[in-house]
């Protein structure tokens, strides 16, 4: 997860293929470590990735060379879930922990991204991070993530330990990652982001009643509205935010919805690009918009996959909400656990096509969120989990 925001796109990538992808194969060959092969979740993950590879040579009118990329894609990303879910187990074994990495993350990609940058660029152009938070959208979304799964496993567990050092990395943490969300005006992480800040400063305030986590957050809202005003002025910020209009979101998803793909239930297959589709010649390039994919996760596995890899899909996410709303966890966890499928709902809805690809940033905005979800709500079924009381150290920091 450094190296994806540290280092160019390809490090992190030929990282995963050179070192995770063969240790996770010899881990699950040797049966050093286990993997739920009845898990619901992965089951009809690893079909969803069989599926789409297989019914690509069935459907998509292109070449062999297209459809075989398309079918390594769905098997390459099934064996990162794999990767994924070995990973995770230990994630949920050691939350404190892994709740500080996430944080450190969080905060060492968002400076990166910030010191790259010139200043006068702050809350005036598009920032762009490193590696897999290059784009805009992506590294915004890849942060939010980073930062709300480090707050939930680092604050949100029945014994954590509110400490200084904890909340100062927390508030640091995401002090520069809305920074640098704002600066990417990319609206979609803002607004989520927004979103977890008013549910997070609503969980603190009810739940630990900490009045120096409190403090401090509403500190670090204060601190970014004061940055935008004094670099662009908030009128002019908002401004700049909506003359890109929908760019043109609306046109890409009437494009394929009124023009479905050759099958309505397989779909148009992985392997034929989005150019030679329907949606692209007879709506988006008439139109001047050199525009390809769907921008959205669901109307991408409608284009590719039909309305049997919708329903898989939706399958997934059913499956993650049903878990955490049933998770015999705190209250606060619950709804903190719902709050991340709910990130995961809204940086996914405009801008990505597909789960199913090679190592891509989707795998780190996409898949954390449900994957942690899943796993801990699974961990924890059978157990109880009362809400946690203010302990002794949480006293010492109000």
């Amino acid at each position: 997860m450094l190296l994806a925001v540290l280092a160019p796109d390809s490090v992190y990538k030929h990282f995963f293929h050179a070192t995770i992808l063969p240790l996770s194969l010899y881990l699950l060959i040797s049966r050093k470590q286990k993997v739920d092969w009845k898990d619901p979740f992965l089951g009809l993950f690893l079909v969803y990735c069989v599926y789409m590879s297989i019914i690509t040579w069935v459907v998509a009118n292109t070449s062999t060379a297209d459809n075989a990329q398309a079918s390594r894609w769905g098997l390459e990303a099934g064996a990162g879930m794999l990767a994924f879910f070995l990973w995770i187990q230990e994630v949920i074994k050691k939350p404190r922990e892994w709740g500080a990495f996430f944080l450190s993350a969080a905060l060492v990609g968002a400076l990166a991204g910030l010191v790259g940058a010139p200043v006068e660029q702050l809350f005036t152009g598009r920032l762009e991070g490193i590696g897999a938070a290059e784009h805009s959208i992506q590294g915004a979304s890849i942060l939010i993530v980073f930062l709300a799964v480090g707050m939930f496993l680092l604050f949100g567990q029945r014994d954590s330990r509110m400490n200084r050092k904890s909340i100062a990395l927390g508030l640091i943490a995401f002090f520069l990652v809305s920074v640098f969300v704002v600066s990417t005006k990319s609206r979609a992480p803002i607004v989520a982001l927004a979103i977890y800040v008013l549910f997070f400063i609503s969980l603190i305030t009810f739940k630990t009643r900490s009045k120096l986590a409190l403090g401090g957050t509403l500190a670090v809202v204060a601190g970014l509205i004061g940055l935008v005003h004094g670099f662009i002025g908030i009128p002019d910020f908002i401004e700049q935010l909506m003359s890109r209009g929908t760019s043109y979101r609306l046109d890409i998803w009437a494009a394929y919805l009124k023009h479905p793909p050759e099958s309505i239930l397989l779909g148009n297959g992985a392997g034929l690009g989005f150019e030679f589709t329907a949606p692209h010649q007879a709506y988006l390039a008439p139109r001047g918009l050199d525009i390809v994919h769907p921008h959205s996760i669901w109307l991408g596995a409608y284009a590719e996959t039909g309305l049997i890899g919708v329903a898989m899909q939706f399958g997934l996410l059913i499956l993650v909400a049903w878990a955490a709303f049933r998770c015999p966890c705190a209250m606060s966890q619950k709804l903190h656990l719902l709050m991340i499928v709910g990130l995961f709902v809204m940086l996914t809805f405009s801008d990505e096509y597909t789960l199913l690809i090679s190592v891509h940033p989707i795998w780190i905005f996409g898949w954390i969120p449900l994957v942690l979800v899943w796993a801990w709500a699974r961990a924890r079924s059978g157990e109880t989990d009362p809400e946690p009381r203010v302990s002794g150290s949480e006293e010492e920091t109000r």
